[in-house]
């Protein structure tokens, strides 16, 4: 059996203790490009989207969904 590499190890790290980074690739009706983080809470019912030109409140119907980011 082969050895445990530095990259098996921080990957069983994350599936163990979950990555804080976790998120989406968003696209806002407007079309900008986003990501959202899975340990963001709703605020007043908008998803926080993190853009190049900042933060912005979403309705997350509104949202497109183009990826995953772990």
């Amino acid at each position: 059996m082969e050895e445990l590499t530095a990259w098996d190890v921080e990957q069983l790290e994350r599936l163990a203790n979950g990555n804080q980074n976790a998120g989406r690739v968003v696209v806002t009706k407007s079309g900008l490009v986003g990501r959202t983080y899975n340990r963001d809470p709703l605020v007043n019912g908008k998803q926080p989207v993190y853009t190049d030109s900042g933060k912005l409140l979403c309705n997350p119907a509104t949202l497109i969904l183009r990826g995953f980011v772990d």
